[in-house]
């Protein structure tokens, strides 16, 4: 089984991929957030500041894999914490997933990569959960979003 702590802020999208991944009878997932939301029973609930590098350092205890959603104005000071958490840790993989789409913050991302690199901490930036979902290799089980015999949206402008 493998053990996965996700960090960052839980938004609607978020939660949706928590409950996704709490499906997989792969994976042990823990989840780091200050946000209050509910989560699936199966689901290891840490309600603290993800800045928090203490706190951080001992979620990541004992997971094989962290995946850190980050909104792309702190990735650069986030780096920072994660980096420290992750060697305080015992060096558990990274994957960090900008949680936005904003491409005017060269800088953030430079300083980000330039951070982990130097202590020397294995990492992948990516963007999305669909990255995400690739990067840990396991297939995200479908939520309907629509009622039995309801139609979506789009389907009714199809040829």
């Amino acid at each position: 089984m493998k053990r996965i702590l996700l960090a960052g802020a839980i938004d609607a999208a978020s939660q949706n991929f928590v409950r996704q991944l709490s499906q997989n009878s792969q994976l042990d997932l823990t989840v780091y957030t200050s946000s209050a939301v509910r989560l699936p029973e199966s689901v290891t609930a840490l309600t603290e500041e993800v800045l928090d590098e203490g706190g951080l350092s001992a979620a990541m205890l004992d997971q094989d894999l962290v995946v850190a959603l980050v909104p792309t104005i702190r990735l650069a000071r986030t780096a920072t914490i994660l980096a420290t958490a992750v060697q305080a840790a015992g060096s558990p993989q990274l994957i960090i997933s900008r949680t936005d789409d904003i491409e005017e913050l060269p800088l953030e991302e430079r300083q980000a990569r330039q951070t982990l690199l130097a202590a020397g901490v294995a990492f992948d930036l990516v963007d999305g959960f669909g990255s995400v979902s690739s990067m840990l290799g396991v297939a995200v089980t479908p939520v309907a979003s629509f009622g039995l015999g309801e139609e979506s949206p789009l389907e009714r402008f199809a040829g």
